[in-house]
């Protein structure tokens, strides 16, 4: 009588695992992506093999996917529907800027692993799914911050005894994952508080005090104020000392000619 209940169950157990595997094979049930039913069903009453999967076509033939004998052809108003399974996105951290093909949801961006298109359900929702039966994502975008970019000095205004040079300082949008300024942007997105600033006072130094080394040297390489006037009432000196002494000569050769016509006119008086 055990042994009868025993078979009894075995054979259940049997009959019950063949049955679940029949009806997987029938139903062709995947984790992801699409799949075309099996069975032709009334094109306008049919529906797919799971309430939660969607529709995104239909064809007697699959497209000339479905092949015989495991596709019978659909007669008059019978077809076969393209199911798709909807999912909800896995997070990744820059998959999805890497691909071409992505959908813009706000803040996010939502791809393929296979950077296939992927579609959503409904437009208010991340519901959705890729066709090639790759696995659907989503990424944040990359944030924006703003930040003031100064350019180089320009020349100062004066080389010597004050003057002001000037720089442009403009505000830029930087994204958070390269920290490059990208674009300008209006200057009220930026912190005025931390704005850098944009002239200062330059060429300070006195023009007396500029020698040889100029600007770039600062005192270095320069004479004191002092010892140029000194040079320069000496070079006066000097000219009006070569003056004077051409003058001199001149008169003395004046002289000396005037002198000699006046002695041969009395010798030949």
């Amino acid at each position: 009588m055990e042994t009868e209940k025993w078979h009894s169950k075995l054979f259940l157990l049997v009959f019950l695992s063949l049955l679940l595997a029949t009806l997987s094979n029938q139903l062709n049930i995947t984790s992801r992506g699409c799949y075309w039913t099996e069975s032709c069903q009334h094109q306008y009453h049919g529906d797919c093999k799971r309430t939660n999967h969607w529709i995104f076509s239909q064809s007697k033939d699959c497209n000339g996917l479905c092949t015989e004998p495991l596709y019978l052809p659909c007669t008059n108003y019978y077809t076969r529907f393209y199911c798709c399974i909807p999912e909800s996105p896995k997070e990744t951290r820059d998959l999805c800027t890497k691909c071409n093909h992505t959908v813009d949801y706000g803040n996010e961006y939502i791809c393929c692993t296979d950077c296939s298109d992927p579609h959503l359900v409904y437009e208010d929702t991340k519901w959705g799914y890729c066709q090639s039966g790759a696995e659907l994502l989503v990424q944040r975008k990359p944030q924006e911050t703003f930040k003031w970019v100064a350019g180089p000095w320009k020349p100062c205004s004066y080389a010597c005894e004050g003057g002001v040079r000037q720089r442009d300082v403009d505000c830029f949008a930087v994204f958070e994952e390269t920290l490059i300024p990208d674009y300008p942007v209006y200057d009220h997105k930026c912190s005025r508080e931390e704005k850098p600033s944009s002239e200062e006072p330059c060429n300070s130094i006195s023009c007396l005090e500029i020698g040889n080394g100029g600007l770039q040297g600062g005192k270095h390489g320069t004479m004191p104020g002092w010892t140029i006037t000194l040079v320069i009432l000496l070079g006066i000196v000097a000219v009006g000392g070569i003056g004077f002494v051409g003058y001199i000569k001149l008169k003395r050769d004046s002289s000396s000619r005037y002198g000699s016509v006046y002695i041969m006119m009395e010798g030949y008086a």
